[in-house]
């Protein structure tokens, strides 16, 4: 048995009543088998299925967001940020933030996630399928792929959510040409941020237009992975002042194919070629001196032509076997509008934002079912479709800073609607299940001959409803003292279909449905104390607290079973204590944290008897760790070392029946949690060499830690090496520049997620990519 990205059914394929009661015992033993690869069920009335699904929602901006901002990389300056919900800058805020500039991460060769979420401490990314792979911090999760509830990180888009309730429908993973900064918020940010930030969020900044100039930049790559395929990727902007001062418009394209690496052999190729299309718009208009009026678009396409995992036991590293490509289609588009008014006792900031997501995927399932009816050999496919639509709304109230009072209040309205079907499809079952159950039920059992789970559909409907807010005091001139508050209701609705065959098997009819419904109604407070007696040394404690969206059951009624109605918020406490320091005349920058979080019925999902899994609040855990992060200017001139230090210890307090005879013991290691991670970036440029040439070195490990939680099977304990020089010359037009890199020098082949299925020709483990090889012209004008 297989997991399905979402919706799940236990599929007990059998002639005989006989037949079926071993087929469903098999099935119950190996989903409590450890190690097992848990099926995801719809809402509710899922069993056991077949592939990654989704995750998390929510959010709100402060000002407007700041463009790029032109700096030396100087580790003593600090950079404007929007973290707080109001411009300040990254030595000013008492929290944990790492902030990338957009000048940082191209001179790292920065695109996505797997570049630059290694350089942010705490912070753990899971490579699978592009546009639906997960980012952890502090350890805060239960499994290190995609769960049917929402996730415990944030994704936002110029603080607007990216991410839903429920299930995540993609996981948008945007590329960062022109970007302004991303900023990473460790630790839970629901006071401002909402719901699905119980570990923390990353929060994207794109440039925005500017009406004071003309700008235009291109960029150009080739690369490619030897004994592989070869990639390339073509990115441009153009910035035009249409009304110099008061309107402006910019846009950006650019095109990405990542070359693939997994041979298919039952296609007799590489397929996991990887397609990314990105456009991206911004207007402008400030009609008069404070007054601004912003219109943001995002539109972004990642297709891969096949699901990136390998058979390493059945078939050796970066090789598969399945009978058709095992395509995976996500896609994301936000329209955001949003005013900023200038008033004279504060700054009043209105947004609305429309999100629309969607998922399109195709799987080989025959390895998994087989020959489940005698006589039919015929291969089984499962493909799913998937779309989402949200509207967020939020006004807020910000007050003027350099004052001793500060404050900032706001309210924001979240709707989301989704909807997820996923049929299984055999070809020539009709006729086979004719000559079991005759003709007639045969008949009804499946549609067009081949569909024999329609429908197989969930719908997911959420709201949350908040007021929010913040007010800080500075006081004996070197203190701060601020308190915050968000008071919310969530609601959230869901159903789930089932027809067919694969209904008679697990209810005993042709056709089931589930419904359930969860509302919750809370408050979560902020406090945070701050000593700052000069520029040099700021030093902080906060007590956060963080929240996500609960899900309904909707699983069939059975009395020797019981299965709660749903799952309500988990709850988190942290506690942490951090310093910045900025030393020998800014060229030493050091900046540790501890931190202490409390989780409090954690979500997971649960397996009945009866091979039926259902979400619930389970048990407690806690993670505690300390994360470091330093950077120097040494003396020698041009040569600068930043590291990256973090351990973490996140494990459960209590045990926890996972069902199925499945006991998660205390102090079991919670998943996507390694103990330690480290990065390490080395750069040196020379201002006297000709082209003017920089030298960087990127290495980074990451410890080992479960996939999933109570799981046997293990990710991570792997190093990677990148490598790259970068020449800057002045060409007829604008500034260039030429990059030649590598990628995963050592050729880790670390695993960075799996399944385990029961069989080696089942499993599926997916690897670090092999050595990549590339060159870049970068130009702007």
């Amino acid at each position: 048995m297989k997991t399905r990205t979402i919706l799940s059914l236990r599929r007990g394929l059998l002639t005989s009543g006989a037949a079926m009661l071993a087929l469903t015992q098999a099935a119950a033993a190996q989903s409590a088998a450890p190690g097992s690869r848990p099926r995801q069920p719809p809402p509710g009335a899922s069993k056991t299925a077949h592939h990654p699904a989704s995750a998390p929602a929510r959010a709100a901006p402060s000002q407007a967001p700041q463009p790029a901002v032109d700096e030396k990389e100087a580790p003593g300056e600090a950079i404007t940020v929007s973290a707080t919900r109001r411009r300040t800058t990254t030595h000013d805020v008492a929290d944990s933030v790492t902030v990338l500039s957009g000048r940082k991460l191209e001179q790292l060769g920065a695109q996505s996630y797997e570049d630059y979420i290694k350089l942010v401490p705490g912070a753990t990314f899971t490579p699978t399928v592009p546009g639906i792979s997960t980012i952890t911090f502090r350890g805060i999760s239960t499994t290190a792929g995609l769960d049917q509830g929402q996730g415990t990180t944030g994704y936002f888009l110029n603080d607007i959510p990216l991410t839903e309730p429920g299930f995540a429908i993609d996981i948008p993973n945007i590329d960062t040409f022109d970007v302004a900064r991303v900023e990473a918020l460790r630790g839970p940010q629901s006071t401002l941020f909402g719901s699905a930030t119980l570990g923390g969020a990353i929060d994207y900044i794109p440039n925005q237009a500017d009406g004071s100039k003309l700008d235009a930049a291109a960029q150009s790559t080739i690369d490619g992975m030897p004994g592989h395929e070869v990639g390339y990727g073509e990115k441009g902007m153009i910035n035009i002042p249409v009304i110099k001062g008061k309107l402006a418009i910019r846009g950006v394209l650019d095109y990405r194919q990542d070359p693939g690496y997994i041979t298919n052999l039952g296609i007799g190729r590489n397929t996991n070629t990887t397609y990314t299309r990105n456009a991206r718009a911004s207007i402008v208009f400030t009609p008069f001196e404070g007054t601004k009026l912003a219109y943001t678009y995002l539109g972004q396409s990642v297709q891969v032509s096949d699901d990136p995992y390998s058979e390493p036991q059945a078939l050796g590293n970066y090789v598969k076997q399945r009978l058709t490509t095992e395509r995976v289609y996500t896609q994301t588009q936000m329209h955001e509008l949003r005013l900023d008014q200038d008033l004279p006792f504060a700054t009043l900031s209105a947004m609305a934002a429309f999100l629309r997501k969607g998922q399109s995927s195709y799987w080989d399932d025959t390895p998994f079912f087989g020959s489940f009816v005698p006589g039919l050999h015929s291969p089984t496919y499962a493909p799913q479709e998937g779309d989402s639509k949200s509207m967020y709304y939020e006004v807020r109230l910000t007050s003027h800073q350099h004052r001793p009072f500060t404050w900032l209040i706001g309210a924001a309205y979240y709707d989301s609607w989704k909807r997820i079907s996923a049929p299984v499809l055999t070809p020539g079952i009709e006729p086979a299940l004719a000559g079991i159950y005759g003709p007639a039920l045969a008949q009804q059992m499946v549609r067009n001959g081949d569909d024999w789970e329609n429908p197989d559909m969930a719908k997911y409907d959420g709201t949350e409803k908040s007021i929010f807010g913040e007010m800080s005091w500075r006081f004996l001139k070197d203190f701060t003292v601020t308190g915050g508050a968000r008071v919310f209701n969530m609601a959230q609705n869901s159903s789930s279909q089932l027809g067919g065959y694969g209904a008679y098997l697990d209810y005993g009819t042709l056709y089931h449905r589930g419904a359930g419904f969860v509302s919750q109604t809370s408050a979560l407070p902020k406090f945070s104390f701050k000593y700052e007696p000069n520029r040099q040394i700021m030093a902080y404690f906060q007590l956060s607290e963080g929240y996500r969206f609960g899900a309904p059951n909707t699983n069939p009624v059975n009395p020797k079973y019981p299965t709660p109605q749903g799952t309500k918020s988990d709850s988190l406490i942290n506690y942490e204590v951090g310093t910045r320091l900025t030393l020998l005349h800014s060229h030493l920058v050091l900046e540790p944290t501890l931190y202490w979080i409390d989780w409090s019925n954690m979500q997971a999902r649960l397996a009945r008897p009866d091979g039926i899994t259902y979400g619930a609040n389970v048990g407690n855990a806690v993670s505690r760790g300390f994360e470091f992060s330093g950077t120097w200017l040494t003396p020698l001139p041009g040569l600068s070392l930043n590291a990256n230090a973090t351990y973490t210890d996140a494990h459960t307090t209590q045990s926890i029946d996972g069902g199925l005879g499945n006991i998660i013991a205390k102090g079991t290691q919670l998943a996507s949690s390694p103990k330690w991670q480290f990065s390490e970036v080395l750069t040196y440029q020379s201002e006297s060499l000709p082209l003017h040439p920089q030298f960087s070195v990127v290495h980074h490990y990451q410890g080992s830690a479960p996939g999933l939680m109570g799981n046997s099977f293990r990710i991570g304990n792997y190093n990677t090496v990148d490598i790259r020089v970068t020449g800057r010359f002045h060409s007829a037009i604008g500034n260039s520049s030429i990059s030649l890199y590598v990628n995963n020098l050592n050729q880790s082949r670390g695993v960075t997620m799996g399944y385990l299925n029961g069989a080696p020709t089942l499993d599926q483990i997916y690897l670090m990519p092999p050595r990549l090889i590339g060159m870049t012209l970068n130009w702007h004008l």
